[in-house]
């Protein structure tokens, strides 16, 4: 069997949430410790893997290692028992990189430059990348560049796909929690209406959608649940309502949370409720060096990889820490038409991880020689 399969294999039958990763981070290390590389274990479970040169310019390569909560239902052989599933590929990701490592042991001294495989906990949950580059793991080994690759369906299979400028986009979730006072409904003036202040809330911002926001302007504003009250018969006490804000640019996502705290505010005002607004920790949008891209689609040509146009996402992705630090290419590789990320039986063809491995190789031989 071929290394980054039997390494896929193992890995996918081990599949730990965010900042659980132990058998996973261990399996890592465990490796990376048998190669000439000087090993550095990150944020508890993650790893960075440093080939030496003796160059002052380090080129980085990115894998992310957590899985997700999610009761595995391919029927692999190899399939995850534990509750857990690495349904958004990062199994693959982490084959991937651990090939590279295998072949820079034997490879890294025809290389100018260093190089830097990081191996990062927690881009599912709580986001991994920040307190990676805030160990100062990029300023220690001097890192000048970053690449990520992430696997993807619906893209060409065994094609790469990506795009200058923004990819994915900032995205946070949101919670709006109106609290009213509850009373009889045939004495309505001794209460205070949770729930007709989170209609009027959630019809505001509706009309903030269709009349405030410029035409042409890319973002989500999304209201997907709503509950409240106990008994029809009850003015509601407490109501809430939860939805995502997505951007692609900073500005327009902090411009969408402010109209959403003012519209609780008017609501408030009117109805004479208090109203919660939380917004979850928000990565920063997936932002590719223009420059850096032109150099990332020359390496692709030289090694003969097809490197299409990607539609922008509203999907999110943390790699997008490492970018407000050094220039970053983050690119997709294209599974074809398969189950869809997060999904319980998502599975893709194995050999597509050797176009990967193909891609991560052309780039050490255009950046790092």
């Amino acid at each position: 069997m071929k290394n980054y399969i039997q390494y896929r294999r193992d890995l996918h039958a081990i599949p730990e949430v965010g900042r659980q990763e132990r058998r996973t981070g261990q399996y890592i290390a465990n490796h990376l410790s048998r190669l000439n590389c000087r090993l550095e274990r990150v944020v508890e479970t993650g790893s960075a893997a440093f080939f030496d040169n003796g160059a002052g310019d380090t080129v980085a390569f990115r894998a992310d290692i957590d899985a997700l909560p999610i009761a595995e239902e391919t029927g692999l052989a190899f399939a995850s028992s534990n509750g857990c599933m690495h349904a958004c590929g990062h199994d693959a990701h982490m084959a991937m990189l651990l090939s590279l490592a295998d072949y820079l042991n034997e490879h890294h001294s025809e290389y100018k430059k260093n190089i830097l495989l990081i191996f990062q906990p927690s881009e599912e949950t709580i986001g991994g990348a920040r307190p990676i580059c805030e160990s100062g793991v990029l300023d220690r080994y001097h890192v000048s560049k970053i690449f990520g690759l992430h696997v993807w369906p619906k893209v060409k299979a065994g094609a790469l796909a990506s795009r200058p400028g923004p990819l994915m986009a900032q995205a946070a979730e949101m919670r709006l929690t109106v609290h009213g006072k509850s009373a009889h409904c045939a004495r309505p003036d001794l209460g205070i209406d949770a729930l007709a202040a989170i209609a009027d809330l959630i019809a505001e911002l509706n009309r903030i959608k269709r009349e405030d926001i410029p035409a042409g302007t890319e973002y989500l504003l999304h209201i997907g649940t709503i509950s409240g009250g106990d008994a029809g018969n009850i003015v509601c006490e407490t109501a809430q309502a939860k939805g995502s804000v997505r951007a692609f640019d900073t500005a327009v996502f902090d411009e969408l949370c402010g109209k959403v705290r003012q519209a609780a505010a008017a609501a408030d005002a009117r109805y004479g409720t208090t109203t919660e607004v939380f917004f979850s920790p928000a990565y920063p949008p997936v932002n590719n060096d223009p420059s850096l891209y032109a150099e990332y689609q020359e390496a692709m040509r030289r090694a003969g990889i097809e490197l299409l146009t990607a539609d922008k996402t509203v999907i999110s992705e943390d790699f997008s820490e490492y970018q407000k630090r050094v220039p970053g290419v983050f690119a997709f590789l294209g599974l074809g038409d398969v189950p869809s990320l997060h999904n319980n039986r998502f599975d893709f063809d194995e050999e597509l991880m050797e176009t990967g491995i193909r891609a991560l190789t052309a780039l050490l031989d255009y950046f790092a020689k």
